[in-house]
């Protein structure tokens, strides 16, 4: 879910100038929020192994009162799960010159305008169609999160205005 909720600059100041109280709410309905949404992408992630769905986490950003829910754990994690991407987003299919690692750094030679690797051969790779197990609409979740949200936004700005809230 990589889509922005405050675009506007004056919203952004308005952020950044929360209470320590109102952000620490925030980041927790965030936080409670951001489990819900965890338990739906790891039941829509495809498994073999399970390796991919245990490396589906959450982070919450408290300054910028952000949350990224998907591969954010360490680097290395990280790399070693990159086929989430294609798995998440598919990939069309290609046909892919491949030379192995033992002649990869030596002699080249141009074929048909390219330069290749003298022995190499030829991978035709398949399509995969997006499962969207991670960029996907998750409408519950997302209903949660803005209710816990804006019910916590409702009250400070009663606070604000010298309301009882």
């Amino acid at each position: 879910m990589a889509s922005k909720v405050v675009r506007n600059p004056r919203a952004r100041r308005i952020l950044r100038q929360l209470p320590d109280a109102m952000r620490a709410e925030l980041v927790d309905a965030l936080n409670r929020g951001g489990d819900a949404l965890v338990a739906t992408v790891k039941s829509r992630t495809p498994r073999r192994s399970g390796a991919l769905a245990a490396g589906i986490r959450k982070k919450v950003l408290p300054q910028s009162l952000r949350l990224r829910v998907g591969l954010v754990g360490p680097v290395k994690e990280r790399r070693q799960l990159f086929y989430g991407r294609i798995l998440d987003l598919g990939r069309k299919a290609q046909t892919v010159a491949v030379a192995p690692r033992k002649y990869a750094n030596r002699t080249f030679v141009r074929q048909g305008g390219r330069r290749v690797a003298l022995k190499t051969f030829v991978v035709r790779v398949r399509a995969i169609a997006p499962k969207r197990f991670i960029t996907g609409q998750y409408p519950q979740a997302r209903s949660i999160i803005t209710g816990q949200v804006k019910f916590i936004w409702e009250r400070a700005l009663a606070r604000i205005a010298g309301g009882d809230g």
